[in-house]
């Protein structure tokens, strides 16, 4: 498989300046939860009128519409990652309180309510967004991934192979999520995900994930369909995926489906462990996932180097394979390797070269590693253009 990526267009938070929400309703006070700063994106990014009540999906509405239109006549397909729909309190309550019985909330209940005048049904619709923005482009083919944070990493595989197969012409694929509203914060809470000050993947301390915001939808097509305005950014060259289930919310310890995703990418790849020069790790700053992830990358590919984006960009859950994907092809004419931002003091622990900093160094080949709860994961390989 050989796929050119000919356009990326990606919202998320930039640099490693993570700002404070803007938006009164989409997040409670960072404070009152001892939570650090979440990545909000900020990029202008106004609210759609087609989703009044879902961020994330206006949040996909502005990368897609910033992407060049698909050439006349050609068929094509988009692909979409997403997680829940955002939910405001108002709408909380709305959703909550007419399953609250003497005191108690049936569970059951709710969930077998269908009502259309209240939130829980849009919740449980994710192919909404991708339906309503599949029009906009001509699509005849949608699909949407819920594979919570491999979602946007296994779209841009299905959409490569899609058009590997000859199923469309072109396929815009990617991922879009904002866990920016209570529903968000509240359940990482709950599973004591999020950090407390913020995020350092890789790092001694490491603590948990901030939570981010962010879409990044990218433009495929087959090399024999390439027109002379046509500029690859990148080539999808393999891809792997396994489910493991090894814990609801928690990796295998050793990195089992880890390892089989990325071994099944460079069979996929027809490449060798030697060939990759650069993991852009999910490095989320979990203390059991970077451990897992570590083992799992010096198993398969030995001692290369490793970082992770998610220290600058918060993790943008549903989105971040396809946000760090777009951000890994900057990559190719950087003449670097990236470092880790929020990391201070490399766990001695981890079996892996991981970079604290920069680093120069030519990546012909990057492997991207995506991976969400239930053991769900996905591994990209993208070559360098040329």
């Amino acid at each position: 498989m050989r796929i050119a990526i000919t356009a990326a267009s990606v919202r998320c938070a930039a640099g490693d300046a993570l700002v404070p929400p803007t938006r009164c309703w989409a997040a409670p006070d960072p404070d009152a939860l001892a939570l650090g700063i979440p990545g909000v994106a900020r990029a202008t990014c106004p609210d759609d009128p087609r989703f009044p009540d879902d961020r994330k999906g206006s949040l996909a509405a502005a990368v897609l519409s910033a992407l060049p239109p698909p050439p006349p006549g050609a068929r094509v397909g988009l692909y979409l990652g997403t997680g829940l729909s955002s939910l405001t309190p108002a709408e909380l309550a709305l959703d909550l309180y007419p399953h609250v019985v003497a005191g108690g909330f049936d569970r059951l209940a709710m969930a077998r309510d269908l009502a259309t005048d209240r939130p829980s049904p849009r919740r449980h619709q994710p192919h909404r967004v991708t339906e309503v923005l599949g029009a906009t482009v001509g699509a005849t083919v949608t699909e949407t991934s819920f594979s919570a944070c491999a979602a946007a990493a296994q779209s841009v595989l299905n959409a490569a192979r899609a058009v590997h197969r000859g199923d469309v012409d072109v396929a815009y694929a990617g991922g879009h999520d904002s866990m920016l509203h209570p529903i968000g914060y509240l359940s990482f809470v709950v599973l004591g995900a999020l950090s407390p000050s913020r995020g350092r993947p890789f790092d001694r301390h490491r603590d948990g994930f901030l939570i981010g915001e962010g879409a990044a939808i990218l433009r495929l097509q087959r090399e024999q369909d390439l027109g002379p305005s046509d500029t690859v950014l990148g080539w999808i060259v393999g891809g792997g995926t396994s489910v493991d289930a090894y814990n609801v919310t928690h990796p295998h310890p050793e990195g089992h489906g880890a390892s089989l995703a990325m071994r099944r990418a460079l069979r996929d790849a027809q490449l060798t462990p030697g060939d990759i020069d650069y993991v852009n790790a999910h490095g989320t700053g979990t203390p059991v996932g970077d451990q897992a992830e570590c083992l799992a990358v010096a198993s398969v590919l030995g001692d290369v180097p490793v970082s992770s984006f998610k220290g600058a960009v918060g993790h943008t859950i549903a989105a971040a394979g396809a946000v760090e994907l777009a951000l890994c092809l900057g990559i190719f004419g950087s003449g670097e390797l990236p470092g880790t931002p929020g990391l201070e003091e490399v766990d001695p622990e981890l079996r892996a070269q991981v970079l604290k900093e920069p680093r120069n160094g030519v990546a012909r080949h990057i492997l991207s590693n995506s991976f969400g709860f239930g053991g769900q994961n996905c591994a990209l390989i993208v070559a360098r253009p040329g």
